[in-house]
């Protein structure tokens, strides 16, 4: 019996679509070799069975459409069409699905898009796709309908719930979707996502230049994860778990800043605001209504691109940054399908096959980039960062020991060393520049980890490889009171770019005040407005502030003063964000 007699049965035709979709979204949309690289994942299995169900439902309830229903019917078909025809011809060049990102780029130039498709992509592959989808489609629908109206409705309600579920939750990942409910959700998101950003405050109007000043430089700035500044051989650890960064610091290549902070001790109140220039409590949300990295990048006439082993969208962080002005958008899941708030995709992975292939476009152009990486790192637990076969200090005695935060510290140094090659080969009179978003307690046991103010946290992992031609200035500045915030400004000064709203960083190509006085904290919208902050003097010492409880700890850790016996000068830089706040409210 034929696949398509059997489709025509009542009994027979449901499961028999079920599963020749099912193969022809693994073997024909996509092929072999990615089902193979990524079946093993639980995000594959979450999404493709989440994402399968909700197929089914919509199969089951559309049976009957064809006699009853026509024009609904034949916009079904037209639709599944789009999907599968879109789904593989994006795949067979990209290797991944259409996204958020990719609509909203069609949206803005459909006509770019077709060109790009005629030039690089395939023809016979997708129609074949969308044909055998279609005459399944068409198959179901001419089945009668089930009588039991009741069943349908349930099947229908379970179905859109299930499709919500998959489309909307961070957990969702359409990348391993089938192919027509990662289209529609991805699409859905594209609307969503517009109407979402007139919500957010409004952002000032850049100027965009028509051309790039002669000379101006590439830039690179990568976002690490949970490195302790007291496990890099190139801070002075006596293990060698940075031998790559060690010899670049010899040969005149990396300044390693010995003075340097983070902005917050957690992700999300470090990465967004590392990428806005801001430093200091926001516990109203001043971050919504700043023009970004990737808007200033754009605005100067640089391609810009954030490449990420990271889940992007935890939180809807994606929603601050992959805007008009983000020309290229790839993360974590789209390099695993295993990829977790804790574990993010092999850095190496996404080095050989996101960022390398990226810069390798680059090339013929001739424009100069702003990408920007953010890596897996040295997250928790450490021991499922490395690859076996590339770890260094063995044995690793339970998933967060030392020897097995050593080799993640020994891997991103591996990374970084590759990464530098790479972008210094084509482009050397480039900037490059590392920062964790915050450090890590290392107990050898677990547990402990990161979120407080202590200096294995606050400390920074802050390293530049400028040119020749500005190794002096920057090594000038490598015991300077510095934080996170300063890379971003002189990203802006590299870039001639004069930022259009406050910035709280200072450029390294500037002066560097020796009693400059840094804030790191929680106390930040993108994270729950934690009501906790920390002084930190130019000699590291912190004080402790407690909003909730309007008192600071000194830096002996037993000494308590209230928030108001606090020199002025100190609370004036907590006060004006936290009063402007309150004023405009």
């Amino acid at each position: 019996m034929s696949v398509f007699k059997a489709l025509s049965r009542p009994l027979l035709g449901l499961p028999v679509a079920i599963i020749f979709l099912l193969l022809l979204d693994l073997l024909l949309v996509r092929d072999l070799a990615w089902t193979l690289e990524n079946y093993q994942g639980k995000r594959f299995w979450v999404n493709f069975g989440i994402s399968a169900f909700v197929l089914w439902a919509l199969l089951f309830n559309i049976r009957g459409y064809w006699n009853l229903h026509r024009r609904t019917a034949v916009a079904l078909l037209a639709g599944v069409a789009i999907a599968y025809f879109a789904q593989s011809a994006y795949f067979g060049v990209y290797r991944k699905f259409v996204t958020v990102f990719d609509f909203r780029f069609f949206a803005t130039d459909p006509l770019m898009t077709v060109e790009l498709w005629l030039e690089h992509g395939t023809f016979l592959r997708p129609v074949l796709a969308a044909g055998l989808a279609c005459m399944v489609l068409y198959l179901i629908m001419r089945q009668p309908a089930s009588p039991r109206r009741w069943l349908r409705w349930s099947k229908g309600g379970l179905g859109v719930a299930l499709f919500l579920l998959v489309t909307l939750n961070w957990y969702g990942a359409p990348h391993f979707q089938l192919s027509p409910v990662a289209y529609a959700g991805n699409l859905i998101s594209a609307v969503e996502f517009k109407y979402n950003r007139d919500n957010y405050p409004p952002k000032p109007v850049l100027n965009y230049r028509e051309q790039v000043p002669e000379g101006a430089p590439s830039l690179v700035f990568v976002i690490g994860e949970s490195l302790n500044v007291n496990h890099m051989g190139v801070y002075g650890y006596e293990r060698a778990t940075t031998p790559n960064l060690s010899r670049l610091r010899q040969e005149q290549k990396l300044v390693a800043m010995r003075n340097a902070v983070s902005i917050g001790p957690r992700t999300l109140t470090s990465v967004p605001y590392m990428l806005t220039g801001l430093q200091g409590v926001d516990p109203h949300g001043v971050i919504y209504s700043v023009p970004t990295l990737f808007n200033y990048a754009k605005s100067a006439g640089y391609v810009t691109a954030l490449i990420t082993a990271q889940d992007f969208q935890w939180r809807n962080t994606d929603k601050l940054f992959v805007d008009q002005d983000m020309d290229h958008f790839e993360q974590g899941s789209h390099f695993s399908a295993d990829v977790s708030v804790s574990i993010g995709a092999d850095d190496r992975v996404v080095l050989e096959k996101g960022i390398k292939p990226w810069l390798e476009r680059q090339s013929e152009d001739e424009r100069p980039f702003m990408l920007v990486v953010q890596m897996s790192g040295s997250h928790t637990p450490f021991s499922r960062q490395v690859p076996a076969d590339m770890k260094q200090f063995l044995p690793e005695e339970n998933p967060n020991s030392i020897n097995a935060y050593d080799n993640t510290v020994w891997y991103t140094d591996l990374v970084l060393n590759e990464l530098f090659q790479s972008v210094r080969a084509e482009n050397p009179n480039s900037w490059i520049f590392y920062s964790s978003d915050h450090g890590e307690h290392v107990t050898g046991k677990g547990g402990a980890f990161h979120g407080d103010f202590q200096d294995e946290v606050t400390h920074n992992s802050f390293l530049v490889f400028p040119p020749a031609s500005h190794y002096e200035t920057v090594i000038g500045k490598v015991d300077a009171p510095l934080s996170q915030a300063d890379i971003f400004a002189t990203l802006l000064e590299l870039m001639q770019v004069e930022p259009v709203t406050p910035i709280d960083g200072l450029s390294l190509l500037g002066d560097i005040p020796e009693d400059r006085m840094r804030i790191v904290t929680a106390f930040m919208k993108t994270l729950h407005n934690d009501p906790r902050a920390a002084l930190v003097f130019p000699d590291r010492r912190i004080w402790e502030v407690d909003f909730e409880r309007s008192n600071v700890r000194l830096a002996d850790g037993e000494s308590v003063i209230p928030y108001r016996q606090m020199d002025e000068q100190y609370r004036q830089m907590f006060d004006r964000r936290i009063n402007a706040g309150k004023t405009s409210e």
